[in-house]
């Protein structure tokens, strides 16, 4: 594991020599190309990872699925980053995972001042709305005592951790783990950029400045993840209930 941290340092060192501070005003992100296309029915599982190789040549894909217990059965796959078919392999392959530690971390690789401000609120919430200073059926003129009993009976506390960047959310959840990188990626070390999933599942890059750049034409995105060489972003489109694009787009300085 060591020389897996070791490996994905010196490459970090070694790219960020070439790689120029990410400004989202003075970039160009061209239309989706597609890699490959994925039928979740096929291949056996959801896609919950994706990362890239140190060379920018391949991709890894991991797709799982879950028992009622939440046991999970993960699958692996890797993809030529040109496109072409996904081919099956035994284990995450070590690059993937030295990849992942930085992609998904809290704050931008090289640059330890641009990070992530978290913050949970909790609250006690019925079926009909948002319990405050003890009153109930919030969203009712005039509740009967039924009504009342039924929203006492549903109250349930909700914990909602929101995520920002720059004073930009860039994940929100309810009641639910938000885990780390299936909805945002870090550019590589030093540019100090991020890609991530707006509300409206939308690819939004955003520069240390806090300024931001809409990719035109990626939506209902999932795990955005930028290329090592920090020239590419690669990411999931969602067509259907069970069907998926792996698609990149070009990162380019104007």
């Amino acid at each position: 594991m060591l020389a897996i941290v070791l490996a994905a340092a010196l490459g970090q060192a070694a790219a960020a020599q070439a790689l120029a501070a990410f400004d989202a005003t003075r970039t160009a992100v061209s239309p989706p190309r597609t890699v490959a296309e994925i039928d979740a029915g096929k291949i056996k599982g959801e896609p919950v990872g994706l990362a890239w190789s140190a060379d920018g040549s391949t991709l890894y894909l991991r797709t799982a699925e879950y028992d009622r217990w939440r046991n999970e059965q993960a699958r692996h796959f890797v993809v030529s980053a040109a496109g072409g078919g996904m081919t099956p392999v035994d284990a995450v392959p070590p690059w993937a995972g030295a990849y992942w530690m930085w992609k998904s971390g809290q704050a931008a690789p090289g640059v330890p001042d641009m990070r992530f401000d978290t913050d949970t609120q909790t609250q006690m919430a019925t079926a009909t709305g948002t319990v405050r200073d003890g009153g109930l059926s919030q969203s009712r003129a005039d509740p009967s005592q039924s009504q009342i009993a039924s929203d006492l009976a549903s109250v349930q506390q909700v914990a909602t951790v929101t995520i920002k960047l720059k004073g930009t959310v860039v994940a929100q959840s309810a009641n639910k783990r938000v885990v780390p990188g299936a909805t945002w990626g870090w550019a590589p070390a030093p540019m100090g950029g991020l890609a991530f999933v707006d509300a409206k599942q939308r690819l939004v890059l955003i520069d240390r400045a806090g300024k931001t750049l809409d990719a035109a034409g990626a939506t209902d995105v999932l795990l955005p993840a930028w290329s090592p060489d920090g020239t590419r972003i690669a990411f999931l489109q969602k067509k259907g209930r069970k069907n998926f694009v792996l698609s990149v787009v070009e990162v380019e300085a104007r």
